[in-house]
């Protein structure tokens, strides 16, 4: 079925293309005004926080315009504190997935009262893409997946695999503006960085924080993301044998999860799951030694803080959404069916998570100690290990 539909929305939206003007637009031509621009990006946490970097060469591109973000309550957090951006404009429930027409509308009223001159829109959403037309933005610069982005008037193709970062700066470079020194960023704000503190002050040294869970958005949690709880318990105690001080984190849907690792284990980690916002974590995660966890927000945000990550990916594809930057490895196993997790959809008959359950407890321990023996360098890419 949602073959089918995919199929129908891509002929119905390449059959509209030749009714939307396109244009070529220079940023030179706008980079000395003073005018409004929005970056329309609802949700989710990761994908967020991987547009940080677009924010960052905009503001270089256009240092008089208010840039405002249009983000979804759920990833607020990630923008919250960002000095580059000017306002956050709630967008409500718009970019859920399960959003009503009455808050559609009620969306594009408040785009249009704005008077934005320009909007980018990395989004493959047809409905979200078409918001900027709607409201009467004239240059509307986005993804172009499968005809989707038939209402903007610069269209950027989406092909092949590349990672989304990449692929949400090609947003600028349609428009004529060179990318340098791209890399995702968070400000943690200073209440959260003393609070952090204080729960770091009774460790010995900085920590390994491990994030078990993840892979919940609105409207979907991926249990296949997750590495078994088993064995992250064998790899805490391992850590802390070896010296090193273990913090677990996590949502408060993730707090089970937390205790049935402690339980597994013969040492005693620093729980902290379901006690930080956002902000604090990625206070602690910035003063921490190393980062542990799966294709979710944390990672990304342990990322964008500066702390090397070790990524366990297993049915998403981490060239698309693997760490960006830094010093990070990735363990990834090609099991022969994954990745599956495409389109913000997987393969639902899988019910054994073969890819993920195929990484070992020594395989990340051996990448614990090429990180905290710095033997990965200090390039600004990341290194994967792909098995």
């Amino acid at each position: 079925m949602g073959n089918f539909k995919d199929k129908l929305v891509e002929f119905l939206c390449k059959g509209l293309k030749p009714f939307f003007r396109q244009e070529s637009l220079d940023y030179r031509e706008l980079s000395s005004s003073s005018f409004r621009l929005l970056v329309l990006l609802p949700c989710c946490i990761g994908d967020v926080l991987m547009a940080t970097p677009l924010v960052r060469v905009l503001r270089e591109a256009f240092p008089r315009a208010a840039i405002d973000f249009a983000v979804s309550s759920w990833a607020r957090p990630m923008l919250e504190n960002n000095p580059r951006i000017n306002e956050l404009v709630d967008c409500g429930s718009v970019g859920s997935g399960h959003f009503s027409l009455r808050g559609y509308i009620s969306f594009i009223r408040t785009v249009r009262l704005r008077g934005y001159k320009l909007a980018f829109v990395p989004v493959r959403s047809p409905v979200l893409s078409a918001v900027p037309f709607l409201a009467g933005v004239p240059h509307r610069i986005g993804l172009d997946s499968a005809g989707r982005g038939f209402s903007l008037t610069v269209r950027v193709p989406v092909k092949g695999v590349r990672h989304e970062v990449e692929l949400y700066l090609d947003l600028a470079r349609a428009i004529g503006i060179a990318v340098k020194d791209a890399k995702m960023e968070f400000f943690p704000p200073p209440e959260a960085q003393v609070k952090a503190s204080t729960y770091l002050d009774g460790l010995a040294s900085p920590p390994v924080v491990i994030h078990p869970g993840g892979g919940v958005n609105p409207g979907m949690k991926l249990s296949a993301k997750r590495w078994p709880p088993e064995r992250f318990a064998a790899l805490a105690d391992a850590l802390i044998s070896d010296g090193m001080p273990v913090v677990l984190v996590g949502g408060r849907s993730d707090e089970a999860l937390a205790a049935e690792i402690k339980a597994s284990m013969q040492r005693s980690p620093l729980d902290l799951t379901g006690k930080l916002n956002w902000g604090e974590l990625g206070a602690l995660l910035k003063e921490a030694r190393l980062y542990i966890g799966h294709d979710t927000g944390a990672t990304h945000l342990a990322v964008a803080v500066g702390t090397p990550v070790i990524a366990l990916f297993g049915p998403s594809d981490p060239r698309m959404y693997g760490p960006y930057g830094g010093k990070s490895i990735i363990l990834w196993h090609n099991v022969g069916c994954n990745p599956c997790f495409v389109k913000g959809r997987w393969n639902k008959k899988c019910r054994d998570f073969r890819c993920i359950k195929a990484i070992t407890v020594d395989e990340v321990l051996e990448s614990v100690r090429l990180i905290t023996a710095n033997r990965l360098g200090n390039a600004h890419s990341y290194s994967a290990i792909s098995l």
